[in-house]
């Protein structure tokens, strides 16, 4: 696959999106030695959202073929799913948090930050200066 056809918020969605699904098997509690991963908790929604967002930056890109899918309403759901990823882990925050739950919710800000670059740029793609 060639990554030099993404743009640089495509790029940092793309990264964070990859470490928010890995993030949801890695440790998000540990006590005293002992340890749960996200997997078992909310790690499945923000897994779930990660592979959506996925599939939406897939065929903003166009990996999936022709797809009849308007490009603004791609970038609006991936901003969505990002925020509520970085809301999950904002929440799920506590004193015993572990590697996961950081990667998660730092995972999450990124993407934010990515997508809403990259919406910012298509909405300046959208509107042309009037010639006068």
């Amino acid at each position: 696959m060639d990554l030099s056809r993404l743009s640089t918020p495509q790029r940092v969605s793309g990264i964070a999106i990859l470490v928010v699904a890995l993030a949801a098997f890695l440790p998000w509690v540990s006590v005293f030695g002992f340890s749960v991963s996200g997997i078992r908790g909310d790690g499945v929604l923000t897994l779930i959202l990660a592979i959506l967002g996925a599939v939406a930056l897939a065929i903003r890109v166009g990996l999936l073929g022709r797809v009849k899918v308007p490009e603004k309403a791609s970038l609006i759901a991936s901003v969505v799913f990002a925020g509520l990823v970085a809301l999950i882990g904002l929440l799920d925050m506590n004193g015993a948090a572990a590697i996961g739950l950081y990667l998660t919710l730092f995972g999450g800000i990124a993407w934010v930050v990515g997508a809403a670059l990259e919406l910012k740029d298509a909405r300046q793609e959208t509107v042309t200066p009037s010639e006068s």
